[in-house]
């Protein structure tokens, strides 16, 4: 019976749950505790992501390339052990921060230095295994296990389930944060047992999957001279043989959308709301809540959309209609001045997400269907770096542009970027051979 209960399909999605879960819980608990310790230093947690960022950004094509050389058992363990050790070692590091009286000591000290460089690479190492198990699953295992015919679908729930993790895990995280105990990091610790549980659970699943469908396991493998180069040679020959891929355009278009300061969960439009606007925490956290029930609203809709129009042209509806909502809610910006203008701003950024989250299931589904099988992992990786590359830029922007008084420039800069990712599709589709491609 529970086998027949754990059809292969739920057997991803319950994997699924378990990462991202343990995912969402550790990145919102860990900058929460860079700050009790080092209270009013929010340049501390800035420079722990912009190094961990910079690292993933630099690395993940090089790691993820192996998932195109080596058989997917190993690969699940590779990842798997990535985000253990990322975990192990970034608890004890900050335990060790913990542990120093900031009182007495600073910067200059070897093992304050040493401490914070070692939290650093634990955050690496676990953001590069989780990025390292989503290609893994969703652009390699799930395109091989599943029909073409069920991708809109089954993405679709992902996309849902990603969703309702966003949403919960931080709020389960935040009470086991506020656990008394002699110990201080009480919660802090407790968070990273929860992520190291359920790696185990996880692989286990992945195991029964390579168990029930043993074709799974073993693939065509590449040996490119790609693959082979050293990082920095990859930088350059890797980029470029990215660029030649057919759904480049598709992922450079995607990646345009992560230069947008317009997202309900974006720290720069937070702290934006609070300072200039002065909306209270709660108005700030349910337009937080609002913003993942327009993305959900998207996965719900976007298998009929598929159905009735076909993959692409579906894809490229959603783009544009992402375009016209912040159109129209630039307009409300700058009338902002009036209570009606904030609200029509804040309403029209919420409609949009239903085009922002249509156009990610769509341009997942153009990857999983468009790249060769044998360079899955390396193209994919390079497709991921393109969005890290992105939010690095716009955080820059941000830094460039502290001021409250110059957040008008990121939104509109924000809305130009999210035009040109439209505009590139566009293009991009235009140039494709006409066929029907509806499920």
């Amino acid at each position: 019976m529970t086998e027949m209960f754990l059809t292969l399909p739920r057997k991803l999605l319950l994997g699924r749950l378990l990462t991202r879960s343990g995912d969402q819980a550790w990145d919102f608990a860990v900058p929460l505790v860079l700050l009790k310790i080092f209270p009013d230093q929010l340049r501390i947690a800035a420079l722990y992501y912009l190094i961990a960022k910079l690292l993933n950004v630099l690395l993940l094509p090089k790691i993820a390339s192996l998932i195109d050389r080596i058989d997917r058992k190993k690969t699940a363990r590779l990842g798997i052990v990535l985000q253990l050790i990322g975990v192990l070692v970034g608890a004890g590091s900050i335990a060790a921060l913990a542990s120093l009286n900031w009182a007495e000591t600073n910067w200059n000290s070897l093992s304050a230095i040493l401490a914070f460089f070692s939290s650093v690479a634990g955050g690496f190492l676990a953001s590069l295994g989780s990025s390292f198990m989503d290609i893994a699953i969703s652009s390699d295992l799930v395109p091989s296990s599943l029909h073409p015919d069920e991708l809109s679908s089954f993405n679709s729930r992902l996309q849902q389930l990603d969703l309702f993790t966003e949403v919960a895990s931080p709020v389960i995280a935040g009470f086991i944060l506020l656990i008394n105990s002699s110990t201080a990091l009480m919660g802090f610790y407790l968070v990273a047992l929860w992520n190291v549980i359920s790696f185990f659970p996880e692989l286990a699943i992945l195991q029964s999957i390579f168990k029930e469908r043993p074709d799974l396991v073993s693939k065509k493998v590449t040996t490119s001279e790609v693959s082979k180069e050293t990082i920095l040679r990859q930088l350059s020959d890797g980029w470029r043989a990215f660029f030649k891929e057919p759904i480049a355009p598709v992922a450079l278009a995607y990646s345009f959308l992560w230069l947008s300061v317009l997202s309900p969960h974006g720290v720069l439009l937070a702290g934006f709301l609070k300072d200039a606007w002065k909306l209270p925490e709660w108005a700030i956290g349910s337009f937080r809540g609002a913003g993942a029930f327009f993305g959900l609203a998207a996965t719900i809709v976007f298998p009929y959309v598929v159905k009735k129009n076909g993959l692409k042209k579906s894809t490229q509806n959603l783009i544009l209609f992402q375009s016209f909502m912040l159109l129209i809610g630039l307009f409300f910006f700058f009338s902002s001045q009036y209570l009606w203008g904030q609200i029509g701003f804040l309403v029209f950024i919420l409609f949009s997400r239903i085009g922002l989250y249509g156009f990610s299931l769509g341009e997942m589904q153009i990857r999983q269907t468009g790249i060769n099988p044998e360079v899955r992992g390396q193209v994919n990786g390079f497709a991921s770096a393109l969005t890290g590359v992105a939010t690095l830029f716009l955080y820059g922007a941000g830094a460039l542009l502290p001021k409250t008084s110059d957040f008008r420039i990121l939104v509109i800069g924000s809305v130009l970027f999210v035009g040109l990712g439209a505009y590139t599709y566009s293009r991009w589709l235009s140039r494709q051979p006409f066929e029907s491609d509806k499920n």
